[in-house]
């Protein structure tokens, strides 16, 4: 008998199912880490250099501040990688034997970073100014580069990989600062952001999700400074009296700061006129470091002898 036709409900023979494989192209590669070996390093003989981050509002004196740092006799050269060349000049005015390497694009940006990582020993100092808009250069640049492929992509609105290489790029630039030879002071404007309690934090500008790229900033450097004028001198400044900046390196809510050597107090004051003061902080976080070295050399001493 020929075979019955299938009807509406019949059941039909079980079709092989196709899978959907993922192109190779997409797939995650297999990543495996390298085997190193691990050299131990005696903390007396290791002198990691000064990175130091300054944030505030704009307009109240970082980059003078910074440009004082000539004065300090840790300090052989001063150089400023400067998108803010009206900034770089106030702090030549106040005396600062600083040089200016201009970087009005990212990619100077970067260059700058190259070449102080070629020249710049560890008695020199590379400022930064500033690293907000220098952030702000590296998106711009990205957005380029995507228009230049993509015409129809908007100049002004990146999507997701744009975020993902921005953050990630500008964190890989920044460690690079961090990882050198040279000293660094970073200056950043001021930004308030809520942490997960819903409680106000003012941090440095450095845009990303919920303040993860200015946090990641701030973790690397050894010393982060809020400066600003002080209260007391906004509320006299009626009267004519001198304006008093002040100068934060321990944390005090809402306001950032750190002094991971523990050699600056609390906070400080810099008068009207004063333009050596970032000089003296510098003193005083070298003296510290001098001090623990001396102190760690000694404890290897005394454990060799005594056995």
């Amino acid at each position: 008998m020929p075979p019955r036709k299938a009807g509406p409900g019949a059941l039909r023979p079980a079709r092989a199912v196709r899978r959907r494989t993922v192109e190779d192209g997409d797939s995650p590669a297999s990543m495996i880490e390298a085997t190193v070996e691990i050299e131990e390093v005696q903390l007396a003989s290791f002198n990691p250099a000064t990175n130091i981050l300054i944030h505030g509002p704009s307009g109240h004196g970082k980059t003078v501040l910074a440009g004082g740092a000539y004065a300090s006799s840790y300090v052989d050269n001063i150089v400023f990688l400067s998108t803010e060349l009206e900034g770089a000049v106030s702090a030549k005015v106040t005396g600062s034997q600083a040089r200016l390497w201009p970087a009005p694009t990212w990619e100077h940006a970067v260059a700058g970073v190259r070449k102080a990582v070629n020249e710049l020993g560890d008695r020199d100092w590379l400022v930064c100014d500033s690293g907000t808009k220098m952030q702000e250069l590296y998106m711009r640049w990205i957005l380029a580069k995507v228009n230049a492929k993509n015409p129809h992509r908007d100049l002004d609105i990146p999507d997701v990989r744009e975020h993902q290489k921005y953050q990630n790029g500008f964190k890989r630039w920044y460690d690079t600062i961090i990882n050198a030879r040279f000293n660094s002071i970073f200056i950043t404007q001021s930004m308030t952001v809520e942490d997960a309690e819903g409680e106000s934090r003012v941090i440095p500008l450095l845009l990303g999700k919920k303040g993860e790229i200015s946090d990641y900033c701030s973790g690397q450097a050894g010393v982060g400074i809020y400066y600003s004028v002080s209260r007391e001198s906004r509320e006299e400044e009626a009267t004519g009296d001198a304006i008093i900046r002040r100068a934060l390196f321990q944390p005090y809510p809402p306001w950032w700061a750190k002094d991971r050597y523990d050699a600056l107090g609390f906070s400080r004051d810099v008068e009207s006129g004063d333009y050596t003061a970032m000089a003296r902080m510098i003193d005083d976080i070298e003296r510290v470091k001098e001090k623990s070295r001396r102190t760690s050399q000694s404890r290897r001493t005394v454990r060799r002898v005594a056995r």
